[in-house]
């Protein structure tokens, strides 16, 4: 009977903390997203073009 009663409290403490967390405050936060950078050409000294011609040629490789 002892075992029985302890076997029930054991369960009835682990169901009732799996409620409340980890002692979590339960509110949430919300982080801002990284700033973005203005855009950059590809490469200093080469075209947008220039530069997805060699992309597309080492890709091939």
């Amino acid at each position: 009977m002892r075992k029985i009663s302890l076997l029930l409290m054991t369960a009835s403490c682990c169901f009732v903390l799996s409620f409340s967390g980890c002692g979590s405050s339960g509110n949430t936060v919300v982080e801002a997203p990284p700033e973005v950078v203005e855009d950059q050409p590809a490469m200093e000294g080469m075209t947008d073009e220039e530069y997805n011609k060699a992309m597309e040629a080492d890709m091939r490789q």
